[in-house]
């Protein structure tokens, strides 16, 4: 009998389909405030206002590295135990917050599991060129003490980065247009009377004047909440947990109300995104041996690229986390209605059928599989998935209003080229010239001499 169960297990995972890459994009963790509102003097005056990751950010980073790890080295065997730069590439944004995530993350997936240098590696090798420079006694054959993994991480400009920033400008030329029209939408109306007296409430409670004080006003506010809340920074002692509560259901939305409120606006903005995806896809799935490939893919960016992308990928949206706020029915059933909130991620695993090799994604958020290609199924072809984004995607360049510079061919005018030849030649001229009368003078002294 336990021969046979063992026939079995072993036929089951000869015949498994086979994971081929993961790509994943990820909120930072927590970070220190950015906006100047509650207890903006003290933030300041601790030059804490620049939204720099916090212990607690690099924690959480560190935990979902150590869950990587397990899934995708210890379970699924994707990875090597040890990093192997020619599995793995990282991207940030050129933020210290996303920057040291990825940094905070990897050790998790690579904690205490660094090189050792060579064992015949000369002493003087291992030691900068400085005066009495050594390394501490106790660090034995580690190349940095407790075995520390170093990362290459890439940055893009942040002028540029228009795969991770696109919600921007000038990243996209339009972004502040899109931003001012979606505060003027009917949506935006709705929530906001049924956001009414939860800010009149709320700006009793802060001491705020409520004129003209909106529910985009109040988000910020809420932004800094939480990094308080993560970081045990005080919060304002008069803010009742209820007024909190209600105002947490309404900035839970207004990410998505502010900036992506239409179809356009998220498949044009999303759209730079999914070219890199499709990108890094097709070189894991190429059989040529001169493209390289990589096997784990890493997006480290922020709150707004997660939404952006969550809503492409039509598993969110401001219309149905709108709904699920205003009490009625939600026509997305996948809708997340959560706030991407720190350490947020949505994964991309790339399989092969074992029988057909016919590679097919499936995508989880924040660790849980989701629905897919509008199917009631959390596994979508990838053929399929990628004629969907193409057919929704919009055009970047243009519906952002990228200027393009032209690329100029200058002419120099014929009487310029004319007139320069003409100098050419009578400098050439008078060069020849002056030879010819150094050498009758040499001659003429000669003739000279000899006469004398």
């Amino acid at each position: 009998m336990f021969n046979i169960v063992l026939l079995v297990v072993l036929v089951l995972e000869i015949q498994a389909d086979k994971l081929v890459q993961i790509q994943a994009l990820w909120r930072h963790g927590a970070r220190t405030p950015i906006f100047c509102n509650w207890n903006c003097m003290y933030f300041r005056s601790h030059e804490m206002l620049e939204g720099y990751l916090t212990p607690t950010g690099m924690r959480q980073h560190y935990v979902l590295g150590q869950w990587m790890r397990e899934k995708y080295i210890v379970k699924n065997k994707l990875l090597s135990d040890t990093f192997n730069a020619s599995e793995i590439t990282i991207y940030a944004t050129d933020v210290n917050r996303t920057i040291m995530s990825a940094m905070s993350n990897f050790q998790g997936m690579y904690s205490n599991n660094g090189p050792n240098v060579p064992n015949n590696v000369e002493e003087s090798f291992l030691k900068p060129p400085n005066p009495n420079a050594k390394p501490d006694d106790d660090i034995g054959q580690q190349a940095i003490k407790h075995q520390i993994q170093v990362l290459p991480i890439h940055m893009r400009a942040a002028l540029t980065d228009i795969q991770l920033r696109a919600y921007g400008a000038p990243q996209c030329a339009q972004a502040a247009k899109f931003q001012i029209e979606n505060q003027h939408t009917e949506l935006v109306k709705n929530v906001s009377v049924k956001a009414h007296d939860t800010i009149i409430q709320f700006c009793n409670e802060m001491n705020i004047d409520p004129n003209n004080f909106t529910i985009f006003n109040m988000s910020e506010y809420m932004d800094t909440f939480y990094s308080s809340i993560y970081n045990d920074y005080p919060m304002p002692p008069n803010l009742k947990k209820e007024t909190y509560d209600k105002a947490d259901a309404a900035y839970s939305l207004t990410i998505a109300l502010k900036l992506y409120q239409t179809w356009k606006q998220i498949t044009t903005q999303s759209a730079p995104f999914f070219d890199q995806l499709f990108d890094y896809t097709e070189k894991a799935l190429s059989k040529s041996e001169n493209t390289k490939s990589f096997k784990y893919v890493v997006y480290s960016a922020h709150d707004v690229t997660v939404q952006l992308i969550a809503s492409a990928l039509n598993i969110t949206s401001a219309e149905c986390m709108a709904q699920v706020y205003l009490g009625q029915e939600v026509q997305n059933k996948n809708c997340i209605y959560t706030y991407p909130g720190f350490a947020s991620n949505i994964i991309w695993e790339l399989w092969q059928e074992d029988t057909t090799n016919e590679p097919y994604f499936k995508i989880l958020y924040n660790g849980t599989e989701m629905n897919l290609c509008n199917k009631n199924s959390t596994k979508c072809f990838y053929k399929e998935f990628k004629e969907l984004i193409l057919a929704q995607k919009g055009d970047f360049e243009k519906d952002c209003d990228i200027e393009i510079e032209p690329i100029i061919e200058y002419r120099v005018p014929v009487w310029m080229t004319t007139l320069t030849i003409i100098f050419i030649v009578i400098i050439v001229g008078f060069c020849f010239y002056g030879i010819y009368l150094y050498k009758q003078i040499r001659q003429d002294k000669t003739l000279l001499s000899q006469n004398m």
